[in-house]
């Protein structure tokens, strides 16, 4: 289930000790390694841990140390996540959202140890 609108109606300024799984209506399921809860409907959830902040402008870039990562197997295909299932969104900026065009395969070449072979 896509939850792009829900994610969009999470991106303003809360206040204070106002909750967005609250006001945005979503279920939430404890996590494994760290405090906050997950959202329990998210087919790929990366439990995370503060490893610094960047100033830059107006803005603070948050980069974040993963603790434990869980996969739901309805987007697993031979053990692998299958991307068409996941669907991501990306922020793009102000109210632009990038969503994935149809994937391209290219099957890898093994390595022969000749050049141009």
């Amino acid at each position: 289930m896509p939850l792009h609108t829900e994610i969009n109606d999470t991106a303003t300024d809360f206040p204070r000790g106002v909750s967005e799984f609250t006001e945005v209506g979503l279920a939430t399921e404890p996590s494994l390694r760290v405090k906050p809860p997950r959202v329990a409907l998210s087919p790929v959830a990366l439990e995370c841990e503060l490893h610094s902040t960047l100033g830059i402008g107006d803005s603070t870039v948050v980069f974040g140390r993963v603790v434990h990562a869980v996969v739901s197997e309805e987007v697993m295909v031979d053990g692998h996540p299958e991307i068409t299932l996941l669907r991501p969104l990306s922020r793009l900026g102000r109210d632009e959202w990038g969503t994935l065009a149809a994937p391209r395969e290219l099957s890898r070449v093994p390595y022969t140890g000749q050049a141009g072979a």
